[in-house]
């Protein structure tokens, strides 16, 4: 055998979870059927979790336009802008 055939490569350490596992371990214990359609069907955890997500996702970007917004003294609200040219 020749050292190239020996040598491993050094594998790359995992990236640690964005959040702790406990947050998904607790909706999970409250699942009655650990079946797939309680987690993955159309009411299911994944999709609660996925609607509950994009829901905090539009609301954090429509804040931050609004603040974005006023911090310009800009109202777009009724399709015009509230400095003059």
């Amino acid at each position: 055998m020749t050292e190239a055939m020996t040598t491993k490569k050094p594998r790359k350490k995992k990236a640690p979870p964005p959040f702790p596992v406990e947050l998904i371990d607790q909706p999970l214990a409250q699942v009655q059927n650990k079946d797939a359609e309680s987690l993955l069907g159309e009411n299911g955890l994944a999709d609660q979790l996925k609607k509950m997500l994009a829901e905090r996702k539009l609301t954090a970007e429509l804040n931050h336009h609004l603040a974005n917004e006023a911090e310009s003294g800009e109202d777009h609200r009724n399709g015009s802008s509230s400095k003059r040219c």
